[in-house]
């Protein structure tokens, strides 16, 4: 993510915040900033070490607390990985899939594809289920890892 896209993004959330009552604050700007910035997932203790870098870190309720509003906005999504835990991701515009490496945690984002719809609708016509949303995750190693 470029300076730019990061700056966009921040921009994004904090004007979220302020639309729907809530305050800016510099814990809650510490973790949407290492949330924006992030190369892949990251559990809330993974986001909490983070801070640990920082002048004046958050504690960890202040973390989880963040976490939950950015979730309740629509902000961030959970991003189930290898081992039971979510991690933490940007909510991406448009319909999106995950290719997650199960070695190093690398995420790549792919894009949705007509053959997943079509295959849901078939899933609809034969069961009678009304599909309202999935997710599809990929496991593997990325090149980086075969290589």
């Amino acid at each position: 993510m470029t300076a730019l896209d990061k700056k966009h993004v921040l921009d994004i959330w904090e004007n979220s915040l302020r639309q729907n009552g809530f305050r800016v604050t510099r814990p809650r700007l510490q973790v949407m900033e290492i949330v924006a910035t992030t190369k892949r997932p990251l559990t809330p203790q993974e986001i909490y070490r983070n801070t640990l870098k920082l002048t004046d870190p958050p504690g960890i309720a202040s973390i989880y607390r963040t976490l939950d509003m950015l979730d309740d906005l629509g902000l961030i999504q959970q991003i189930h990985q290898p081992g039971g835990c979510h991690g933490i991701w940007p909510t991406q515009e448009g319909h999106k899939h995950y290719l997650i490496c199960k070695d190093c945690g690398h995420m790549r984002v792919i894009e949705g594809s007509k053959q997943m719809s079509a295959y849901i609708s078939t899933i609809e016509d034969q069961t009678g289920y009304r599909v309202d949303e999935h997710w599809l995750q990929l496991f593997g190693l990325c090149e980086g890892c075969v290589n």
